[in-house]
């Protein structure tokens, strides 16, 4: 009878609306923003309203380090309502934030590999594809169909992330990445169950990103892990991460694996979760099935539902 905290991603659609209301409203996440200025040399105010005048490189700096203080710093709150979890997980940025929860990974060091920036440069441009353009794509499928099977044959796209189903079960829902052209070409070929995202340029989550991941292996290698001191449940496979390496291993594969929703709660599930609590911005999760009853606890009204769902749900409190 477990609480979880599940950390998803948002770097594409950050609406940081309930996150400014959370700072606001919590000595805790004002404290986690402030932390994450100090190390990161990014303005407070940039990073809580991302309306600074930022250059495209700047951007891609402080839309994650600013989703990754706002998913900390909402931890913290929860955790004062004394909402600590028994294991945590999340998917993509939201992973490396969980990790943080477990006690794997200093906060100050997932800062400083956020700020490196090449967790998400631009376009790739090599010899063999000079002129080819990165994208991503959404995919809606009938509630059996396997999202891999999209990919099979076709030069260019890759699975991206498996959500997994809507929360009626009827639609299976996947991010596709790859070369635009190819996505485009999918889409046409199927009749519009495949939408090329617009406004997207990197492949995430796909072996496009090979280059960003050589960039990052050697800081990655050089920060200091421990072992989780909670279960730290990885969506790159349905498995729980016990040792510092396998942590290390997650942070460097991160940018060219899949990722899945359903890998990362079947195995919450199977280690006895009775409730999860999807911490911070997160609205592609929250249209999302899921196993086991979730609050979304991304604006601060939440707190007080996800108190109660724990009561509510018979989940004992962890001290």
């Amino acid at each position: 009878m477990a609480l979880a905290s599940i950390f998803g991603t948002n770097q594409f659609r950050y609406e940081p609306g309930g996150v400014i209301e959370f700072y606001d409203q919590y000595a805790a996440v004002r404290e986690s923003f402030a932390r994450a200025a100090a190390w990161t040399g990014l303005d407070v105010e940039g990073l809580v309203r991302q309306n600074g005048e930022y250059s495209d490189e700047i951007r891609r700096i402080a839309v994650p380090v600013g989703l990754a203080a706002a998913q900390l710093g909402i931890q913290d709150v929860l955790a004062e309502k004394g909402l600590r979890p028994h294991m945590a997980g999340g998917m993509s940025l939201g992973g490396m934030a969980a990790s943080c929860v477990a006690g794997a990974c200093d906060r100050r060091e997932l800062m400083g590999l956020l700020m490196r920036g090449e967790l998400r440069p631009g376009t790739a441009v090599t010899p063999r594809e000079p002129q080819r353009q990165e994208a991503l794509a959404a995919a809606y499928l009938g509630p059996d169909d396997d999202p891999a099977d999209l990919c099979a044959g076709r030069e260019g796209v890759y699975l991206s992330c498996d959500f997994g189903w809507d929360k009626d079960r009827r639609v299976r829902v996947a991010m596709l990445s790859g070369y635009r052209d190819a996505l485009e070409k999918l889409s046409a070929d199927t009749g519009g169950l495949v939408s090329v995202t617009e406004g997207t340029d990197v492949a995430e989550h796909s072996p496009l990103r090979a280059q960003a991941q050589e960039v990052t292996r050697e800081h990655i290698a050089s920060m200091p892990f421990t072992d989780p001191a909670l279960p730290l449940c990885s969506s790159l496979e349905q498995k729980v991460l016990t040792r510092a390496e396998e942590v290390r291993e997650m942070f460097t594969a991160n940018v060219v694996s899949p990722i899945s929703l359903v890998h990362l709660t079947q195995e919450m599930k199977q280690r006895g979760t009775r409730l999860g609590l999807i911490v911070g911005p997160s609205p592609s999760l929250d249209a999302m099935y899921f196993p086991f009853p979730v609050v979304c606890v991304d604006h601060p009204d939440a707190v007080p539902r996800a108190v109660a769902a724990v009561f509510e749900h018979g989940v004992p409190l962890r001290r």
